[in-house]
């Protein structure tokens, strides 16, 4: 990487036009009038940081999309003839179908909260704070919490997604729960929320809207049984998750059959 930060600021230097994540922050980098310049080591780390999180991330929970749609033919099916009707079949969509694309969103939004990447969030307390929390299921009222300054604080992220005070059926793949939510919904936590959100959340979710209508649209998607195997017994036995660097699901047998149009 260090050879890669010296050839790239020689490639600069002479003018390079290149217009990639890498090259940009090179380039302002090395601006004048940049007020925080980063050292070499501190480039490399937010190069690392746009790879691993502009990648990672979404391949995970586009795997894990593919696999809950072949284990929800139903769904799968729906969502395809919402593309249909919005992009047709013999056109690219477009920036301005992202909105009315929802079905396909909450899809994807749908397999993040059971499967979300970032399943962990560390943050440290800035100042001396309460937090007010609500008891437990079938309990009245709340307690409060002192968070001290300086409080590290790990938020369990799969249990704030699978917790059935906001989310009825949470072990249920149902896209539909996001229907007509706005697509910055503060609901949907897989990005976090806040000053501190993922800040390639816009990009993250029109990419993979984008992935999947186009995908979707001339593949269908379908489970690689065993013998005898039935659905609900694949679905038991593939969807689960791991964790490498980011939570996501396992190896999920699939296979892709191109859609037939009349």
């Amino acid at each position: 990487m260090n050879e890669q930060v010296a050839q790239r600021k020689a490639d600069v230097a002479v003018g390079d036009p290149s217009v990639d994540a890498f090259s940009t922050l090179v380039k302002a980098n090395q601006d004048e009038s940049t007020k925080y310049q980063l050292d070499d080591q501190e480039l490399i780390g937010n190069v690392f940081l746009f790879m691993f999180a502009g990648h990672e991330t979404t391949a995970h929970t586009l795997a894990a999309t593919f696999g809950l749609l072949a284990a929800n033919e139903d769904t799968q099916e729906e969502t395809v003839q919402h593309i249909l009707e919005v992009v047709g079949t013999d056109r690219e969509p477009q920036f301005e179908d992202y909105a009315k694309l929802d079905k396909v969103l909450a899809v994807f939004y749908e397999a993040a909260r059971m499967f979300p990447a970032g399943h962990v969030l560390i943050r440290e307390a800035s100042e001396d704070t309460i937090l007010t929390v609500p008891n437990p299921v079938g309990e009245e009222g709340s307690q409060t919490v002192p968070i001290p300054k300086g409080t590290q604080i790990m938020v369990d992220m799969v249990g704030i997604q699978y917790n059935p005070r906001y989310f009825e059926d949470p072990q249920i793949f149902k896209p539909s729960r996001w229907y007509g939510l706005p697509t910055d919904s503060e609901l949907f936590t897989a990005f976090s929320v806040g000053q501190r959100a993922c800040i390639g959340r816009r990009f993250a979710t029109v990419e993979a809207t984008c992935f999947l209508t186009l995908f979707l649209r001339d593949w269908k998607v379908l489970p690689i049984l065993r013998d005898g195997e039935s659905k609900a017994a694949w679905k038991m036995r593939v969807l689960d998750a791991r964790i490498v660097l980011t939570l996501g699901v396992r190896d999920i047998p699939l296979r892709f059959e191109r859609r037939k149009r009349a």
